[in-house]
């Protein structure tokens, strides 16, 4: 009778098995368990927290002339989305502002990045009118660091505007990184929020606040009232209505 040459080496296995020493026998095992549990996801987590720490400040009436004041400690850098509503953006920033939301962890996970504003022009359309903002827009401000004994330093301003039907995170993103916000000439008119001559005049607020009333006017009034000035000018240029003549002739 022959023997398997298998069966002839089992005796050798069995006794190289027991060479190996237990704790690392249990260490493979546990290993090898480890690698069938899936990893947290870590990356997301750290992302996660990265856009937490990204703050956007909302802009509105009362913080909006604070957020871009000069400061002695350093420059500032502001990006500033503008969106509205049914009203102000005719119900066409959705797209708008959800590209700037998945933006804003781009923003988070750059050292560099700018501070973030927000401005809604359906809930602020007072802050809008004084800016005479149109949305979706990004409005890109550099907010020089002040010197103390000399003047305000300009702060200049490049106003981006956005496809409302294809913007993307990374376009809003590259306003940023790639700076092109340069591709547009800097504004620096009279509507100026913080550099222009209704600004320095303190005439901008007030005007914005007229340009407000204006917008709050339904316009079916506008129609009547502009229909009753035509007709005071038209018959104010023809005259008073002449009185009725006699026939010429008559019977002696």
């Amino acid at each position: 009778m022959h023997l398997s040459p298998f069966l002839l080496l089992l005796p050798a296995l069995a006794t190289a098995q027991e060479q190996v020493p237990l704790g690392e026998r249990l260490q493979g095992w546990f290993n090898k368990a480890k690698s069938y549990v899936p990893a947290p996801p870590v990356v997301a987590e750290k992302a996660a927290e990265k856009v937490a720490e990204k703050a956007v400040t909302p802009f509105n009436i009362t913080n909006w002339q604070a957020n871009l004041e000069p400061s002695t400690e350093s420059a500032q850098e502001w990006l500033v989305f503008v969106t509205g509503g049914n009203k102000t953006c005719f119900g066409r920033c959705e797209k708008a502002e959800k590209a700037f939301n998945e933006s804003v962890l781009l923003f988070a996970a750059d050292p560099t990045s700018p501070q973030l504003g927000y401005l809604n022009c359906e809930k602020d359309q007072i802050l809008c009118s004084i800016w005479s903002a149109g949305a979706p827009s990004v409005w890109h401000y550099q907010v020089p660091q002040a010197k103390p004994d000399e003047p305000r330093p300009a702060r200049p301003l490049h106003i981006v505007p956005l496809n409302a039907t294809t913007v993307t995170p990374e376009a809003i993103y590259k306003i940023h990184s790639e700076k092109t916000y340069e591709k547009f000439d800097q504004y620096d008119g009279a509507f100026h929020p913080t550099d222009g001559w209704l600004a320095e005049y303190g005439l901008n607020v007030a005007l914005g606040y007229v340009l407000f009333g204006f917008s709050m006017i339904p316009s079916w009034l506008f129609m009547i009232g502009i229909s009753f000035f035509s007709r005071t000018i038209m018959s104010r240029r023809l005259g008073p209505p002449q009185a009725n003549r006699p026939a010429a002739g008559g019977a002696n």
